[in-house]
């Protein structure tokens, strides 16, 4: 645990320090998939499969703000529509219309939702998208979520039908037409499944956001768990009454990986110790706070000390360093010679002192000798 800890404090340190260049890249990498994904499903205009358009309308994405990406993939795909049929491009402009005006009013910082959704639908993992945005965003998710939703079943309808609205170059009578537009509103906007999937998903998204709202304990894992049962049954009993031909271990086995991508979010974005809680009150002239506290799990970073080997050898050859070294050898020199002064000194007084009662003795003798002779 302490290690996955320190991974998720090291990959903080590092989006911190790197944000910008992380921030263009991942929108240039969710640039690139969602144009792909789009040629790959529809494909009917050949100049857009290039790599290098592809290439190019990333990096374009990548610079200006996230909301371009739903622009250029909306471009693109009206851009496919039109090489297939106009019947088929004008019904996507109006749909792109509506959802823009709607998501532009209601939820418009919620890109990444509008373009994950048919990413996710497209890499059979869906149902972590009502989850992972309950988590992560408020209840206007949901709108992004939903004309994500429609986005995605059209496009499958209209590539799978794609012989039945081929232009032949031949002058489509009005009649036609006409029966054209209407069996691609019926087809699309009569598709059961299609309803099921996005009322599931803007409850799920709205349950989850409302129980991780709570101030309970492990307030995210009761969202997660309680979303994806809650998303299983509803899914299994809206085939049930509406039969929308879903396959059960898909759903079951889809929601179980939702689940588990769900709490690896929670780990890397809400991960409390609740052993730690504390419950603060205080008041004011008005109010009376109950305060529930709860830390987040942290781990101490470790304290590393790096040892230069070859920094004393380098800097001993530096001109200060060597001055120093001279000047401490001329300080120990004029010491060592103050030390000799001082005893040699000292060694000729004591001999002064041994020799000078010699004498003494001697003038005493000398003047004894003296008196007795007179």
């Amino acid at each position: 645990m302490a290690t996955l800890l320190e991974l998720k404090q090291n990959l903080k340190n590092f989006y911190i320090k790197y944000e910008f260049y992380i921030t263009l890249a991942w929108k240039f990498l969710l640039a690139i998939i969602a144009l792909s994904m789009i040629n790959s499903k529809l494909g009917y205009q050949e100049a857009l499969g290039s790599p290098l358009i592809v290439l190019m309308c990333a990096l374009l994405c990548a610079i200006l703000p996230a909301n371009f990406i739903v622009i250029i993939s909306a471009l693109f795909t009206l851009t496919h529509l039109m090489a297939l049929s106009m019947e088929t491009a004008a019904i996507g402009l109006v749909l792109f219309l509506i959802m823009f005006l709607l998501y532009y009013r209601f939820s418009p910082r919620d890109t990444i939702a509008l373009i994950l959704t048919p990413i996710c639908f497209c890499l059979h993992i869906p149902y972590v998208i009502p989850i992972a945005f309950g988590l992560l965003n408020t209840p206007a998710a949901a709108v992004s979520v939903s004309f994500g939703i429609v986005t995605n079943f059209y496009l499958d309808f209209i590539a799978t039908n794609a012989a039945t609205f081929r232009d032949t170059g031949v002058s489509v009578e009005p009649a036609d037409a006409a029966s054209r537009v209407q069996s691609i509103i019926e087809g699309v906007f009569q598709n059961k499944a299609m309803f099921v999937t996005i009322i599931v998903f803007a409850l799920v998204t709205i349950i989850v956001y409302c129980i991780r709202r709570l101030s309970i304990d492990h307030s995210w894992d009761i969202a997660i768990v309680v979303g994806t049962v809650f998303m299983m049954i509803s899914i299994l009993l809206g085939d049930v009454i509406y039969g929308t031909g879903v396959s059960i271990l898909g759903v079951i086995f889809g929601s179980v990986l939702a689940a588990c991508i769900a709490e690896i979010i929670q780990f890397f974005s809400f991960n409390l110790d609740y052993k730690r809680t504390e419950n603060v009150q205080f008041e004011d002239d008005d109010y009376y706070y109950y305060v529930k506290a709860v830390p987040k799990v942290s781990v101490p970073a470790p304290d590393r000390k790096v040892k230069q080997i070859n920094r004393a050898h380098k800097t001993e050859n530096s001109p200060e360093i060597q001055k120093q070294i001279k000047k401490t050898i001329r300080t120990t020199q004029s010491k060592s010679a103050n030390t000799t002064n001082v005893t040699n000194t000292q060694t000729h007084a004591d001999h002064v002192v041994r020799r000078t009662p010699v004498r003494d003795k001697a003038s005493v003798s000398s003047s004894r000798q003296r008196t007795i002779q007179r």
